[in-house]
């Protein structure tokens, strides 16, 4: 028997005999590891409510700010205020050179002077007209005349007392005057400088009210919720005071992308214009979310997966979920999850729905 097997004739059925045996005992193995429960660290799920709150920087501006003109154009003679002077109603900030106004006040007197002339030469014609057609010295036609001539007159003198007023009123708009008292916040020209009608050459900050202005990011104006907001200021440590939004910007700026946001301050009329604030809106409760590690979380796609474990079943199902916050180690997620389910933490990646698992509880 031995030596029929030994025999060369055997060798190669001996070979694959061999073979076949190894080939079953290994895949009796893999099958047997296969089968084997795979150890999977769980957390449970606790459902909380998260609150959202938003902290922008901004600064400290008055309510109303006016951009200050002259309402006649001209070189400046001379700027009589700086940026931060507290100035009264009626004070002179600017003025412009004036003699070309002088100039066109005069040539407007001259001519109300020599419109009265005619007006009163007008008037005894018509007198005198109408005495004589009166007598019958005179035709009708003539009168007729002479009283649309002194008409005439009359008017040509209201059209040049008209002028001469306008004449003034420019002679009187070369001086810029404070309407109201206030703080110069900023200038935009300097003496010898041209400017025209109407063109800004400083901006005084009026009244007593107060308000933070921030810029917004585009992504965080669902966050403005109310518009509630308390304000903090690093000048001032340890003061805050209540703020409303009173004003958004329609449109984002073009460059930052941004919008401008004005909060109205309470009782903040002693605030130095220009400091620093921080405005923290009211936090906003928004749907429960789950607190679970970063690890947990795995992507099909643009979207974020957890695996639960079902300890009844011993299996693995697959939720989707939405990132609400991500830090370094736990995400706050909301989705497919109910309190007490038991989320998957480590391995996620090498998981599927098939494997059979055993939990281990991760405290």
């Amino acid at each position: 028997m031995l030596a029929t097997l030994a025999s060369p004739r055997s060798g190669p059925w001996l070979v694959l005999a061999l073979s076949l045996a190894v080939a079953a005992c290994t895949d009796g193995k893999a099958k047997h590891a296969a089968d084997e429960p795979r150890t999977v660290r769980v957390e449970t799920v606790r459902l909380t409510a998260l609150a959202s709150s938003l902290t922008l920087t901004g600064t400290v501006r008055a309510r109303y700010e006016i951009p200050m003109a002259f309402r006649v154009g001209g070189k400046i003679a001379a700027r009589l205020v700086d940026p931060g002077a507290r100035v009264k109603a009626g004070q002179t900030l600017a003025r412009l050179e004036a003699d070309d106004y002088r100039l066109a006040l005069r040539a407007a007197e001259a001519d109300v002077r020599s419109a009265e002339a005619e007006t009163e030469r007008a008037t005894a014609q018509e007198s005198r007209t109408r005495e004589l057609t009166a007598k019958g010295h005179s035709s009708q036609a003539a009168n007729d005349q002479a009283v649309s001539t002194a008409r005439a007159a009359r008017e040509r003198l209201d059209a040049a007392k008209s002028q001469r007023e306008i004449a003034a009123n420019k002679l009187a708009y070369t001086e810029l005057v404070a309407e109201a008292d206030g703080v110069v916040m900023s200038v935009a020209a300097e003496p010898g400088q041209v400017v025209a009608e109407g063109r800004a050459v400083l901006t005084l900050a009026t009244g007593e009210a107060r308000e933070a202005v921030v810029a917004v990011p585009e992504s965080r104006l669902p966050a403005l919720g109310s518009g509630e907001a308390k304000v903090t200021f690093w000048a001032m440590p340890g003061r805050t005071v209540t703020a409303k939004l009173r004003e958004l910007s329609p449109e984002a700026d073009a460059v930052t992308r941004t919008f401008l946001a004005r909060f109205i301050l309470d009782g903040a009329s002693d605030l130095p214009l220009g400091i620093t604030a921080q405005v923290t809106l009211a936090p906003k409760a928004i749907a429960e979310v789950a607190q679970i590690p970063a690890t947990a979380v795995w992507w099909r796609g643009d979207q974020a997966m957890v695996w639960v474990a079902d300890d009844a079943a011993s299996r693995l199902i697959e939720r989707r979920v939405d990132i609400v916050r991500l830090g370094s180690e736990r995400a706050a997620v909301r989705g497919e999850l109910n309190d007490g389910d038991k989320v998957v933490v480590l391995g996620v990646h090498r998981l599927d729905a098939t494997m059979p698992i055993r939990l281990s509880e991760l405290h």
